[in-house]
């Protein structure tokens, strides 16, 4: 018999990886608050119909409504036997028009045959035409207390909005991979099987989160190996993967760009796998090492083995490289992908990760230059600077060996130096300068060097320090006394 069939849940308990679904139903049927209309939505396995099928149990159980019906009465056997005359089962794909819609319109004026409810099951709902779910509408918005709507979908996008708006809807998660494995291996266990922990890894991670297609491999796993072991190899060799030691090895021969060897691998690795499949094992691979470079942690379901190679693959690159390898490696997979020839598409795409370099990003690229362009501009500015201070206290010095002690003593205090080189001098006063200041030093600097200078001194906020003072209310009580007095200098002091 089928495992999938064989196991499929009747009964909230048994349903794997849906709690919130549980306890929200679990409270309506307490409350007494079953909803008229109920729209589960979720991919395809996950457990839209099993669910469905359980509430109409709990609804038609004989001690019900019911959170947990007794599974041993007629309703429910014959719910669970699909020939209950009050379940109606219908599969939206193959009765998509509006005459079908109608003759489930036209039933349901009638009382339930033999129990409580009638239930209307409507799987892939989305399949109904616009004019069959125009025929639904007014139905679902008051449907006769006796009858109970049940919609399953897995395109919740193609139902109109006006139909979602009159269901209670719940959307069913996908199943998370350790809860496949717990249950693939509580199976295994009743079955009396013999199932390796790598090998239900292997099933739950490649059943795409539905524990349906998990069963399904698993039951091709059982079948392929005959007496009830179903090893990893076994599983292995049904999903078509490459072992994990060939896929480090070909990693290896890329990260160490050996192009022969790399190549060598990949033939070895196609004897027994697809060139997908030796893709996307590698693409897995970094995936693991960038998490490791990243975090310095391993996911414990990684093999001890397999752990080791990881840490000795991460030195060998940096994390950038990685992370452009993974971008290569992914185009080169949708390019196999599109190609007609994927075994020559694989080998070319190979040759190029080979030659891959460890070039930095080119982000990194313009944060250097930037980097040494202000490194360089502090390192001019600062050669600068040291040259002006240079040639100005070559300037003081020829003041005051030639005793020019009165242009010594304003340049030392009343001025700052902003830029000197030769012939040319600018400064910033900070306090009141004589007028004939400029022309005595350029008159002396042109006799004293023999070149023509250019002297040019800011006295701006001396000016406006001296403007703003003549209004501070004691210095204008002391102008007013004594008529043509004004202020022409500040000094400081302290």
């Amino acid at each position: 018999m089928n495992i999938a069939l064989k196991y499929r849940p009747s009964s909230f308990k048994d349903l794997v990886g849906q709690d919130i679904l549980v306890r929200i139903l679990e409270n309506a049927f307490t409350l007494n608050k079953i909803p008229q209309s109920i729209l589960l939505s979720g991919s395809s396995g996950v457990g839209k119909t099993t669910t469905a099928r359980i509430i109409a149990l709990c609804l038609n159980c004989s001690l019900g409504p019911t959170f947990e019906p007794c599974e041993s009465c007629q309703n429910c056997l014959a719910i669970k036997n699909s020939s209950h005359p009050d379940v109606i089962e219908i599969d939206a794909a193959s009765h998509t028009s509006v005459e079908d819609i109608k003759v489930i319109l036209g039933d349901i004026c009638y009382s339930p045959i033999s129990s409580k409810f009638k239930v209307y099951i409507i799987d892939e709902v989305h399949m109904l035409s616009s004019s069959a779910f125009n025929a639904l509408l007014k139905t679902l918005e008051e449907p006769p207390s006796s009858v109970k709507f049940i919609l399953a979908t897995t395109e919740i996008k193609k139902i109109p909005i006006t139909i979602i708006a009159r269901c209670q809807r719940f959307d069913l998660h996908n199943i998370p991979a350790a809860k496949i494995v717990e249950r693939l291996n509580d199976i295994a266990q009743k079955e009396n099987y013999l199932i390796e922990n790598r090998a239900s890894e292997l099933i739950a991670h490649h059943s795409g989160n539905s524990m349906r297609n998990a069963l399904f491999l698993m039951n091709q796993a059982v079948l392929y190996s005959k007496d009830g072991t179903i090893s990893t190899k076994s599983v292995t060799d049904i999903l078509g993967l490459v072992d994990k030691d060939i896929i480090f090895d070909l990693l290896g021969a890329v990260l160490d760009s050996d192009l022969q060897k790399a190549l060598s691998v990949f033939d070895r690795a196609v004897k027994t796998a697809n060139p997908l499949s030796i893709f996307e094992g590698l693409l897995q691979v970094i995936q693991l090492i960038c998490r490791f470079l990243i975090t310095k942690e391993i996911d414990s379901s990684v093999l001890e083995c397999e752990k080791s190679r990881i840490k000795d693959l991460s030195a060998k690159k940096s994390l950038v490289f990685f992370s452009r390898l993974w971008k290569v490696l992914l185009k080169g997979v949708q390019d196999i992908k599109a190609s007609t020839c994927n075994d020559i598409a694989a080998e070319m795409i190979l040759i190029s990760l080979c030659y891959l370099s460890d070039l930095p990003s080119p982000e990194q690229v313009v944060k250097k230059i930037l980097t040494q362009n202000i490194q360089q501009g502090n390192k001019h500015s600062a050669e600068n600077k040291q040259q002006r201070n240079y040639d100005f206290d070559k300037i003081l010095q020829l003041l005051r060996q030639n005793n020019q002690i009165y242009l010594y003593k304003q340049l030392c205090s009343n001025l700052q130096l902003m830029d000197c080189k030769p012939g040319y001098l600018k400064l910033k006063a900070v306090s009141q300068l004589d007028s004939n200041f400029c022309s005595s030093l350029k008159n002396y600097l042109d006799q004293a060097t023999k070149q023509e200078w250019v002297i040019a001194v800011d006295e701006g906020n001396i000016n406006r320090a001296v403007s703003n003072l003549n209004y501070a209310p004691a210095v204008k009580d002391i102008l007013d006394t004594f008529k043509g007095a004004k202020v022409v200098d500040i000094e400081n002091k302290e």
